[in-house]
């Protein structure tokens, strides 16, 4: 399962550059959903597909300490909106900005609502049931690590 629409986005605004600057540093970049809910569908699609439900929620992005210009991040987003978005997305931002003390902001930007597909397809062990039939997440993993630490010793023989 790829990254979550707010993911993305927030990658996006911690890879860009305007005039040779970033808008901030990786680490100081943030995101999570709020207010989740869940439509349940049982559309099927390409024939063995399961459009299993539609997930809908809130995407908030936090950049803290932030020296952008806040017109500079909301340019970035809205046209990152407007070219990713799908059709159930809000193109509206919600945007403000807290001055820390040493005069950089907390900046927040605020999706009302993003919307997630939920796909299936349909196989003999899968562990989701729907009228007789079996589905999973196919070839894509739920579970994508990432980053990962990998130890290890180099011997010489």
């Amino acid at each position: 399962m790829s990254k979550s629409k707010i993911e993305q986005l927030k990658q996006h605004l911690a890879s860009v550059e305007y005039q040779g600057h970033k808008l901030a540093l990786n680490t100081q970049f943030d995101s999570w959903i709020e207010g989740g809910r869940i439509e349940p569908s049982s559309k099927t699609m390409n024939g063995n597909g399961l459009l299993a439900a539609r997930f809908y929620y809130s995407g908030v992005i936090s950049i803290n300490p932030c020296f952008a210009p806040a017109a500079l991040i909301c340019a970035f987003a809205s046209f990152w909106l407007q070219n990713n978005g799908g059709r159930y997305d809000s193109t509206d931002i919600e945007f403000s900005a807290d001055v820390n003390d040493d005069n950089s902001n907390e900046v927040e930007l605020t999706i009302n609502q993003l919307c997630e597909d939920i796909e299936l397809i349909q196989t003999d062990n899968g562990p989701f049931e729907l009228n007789g039939n079996r589905y999973d997440f196919g070839e894509q993993s739920l579970w994508v690590a990432e980053s990962f630490l990998l130890q290890g010793t180099v011997s010489r023989a």
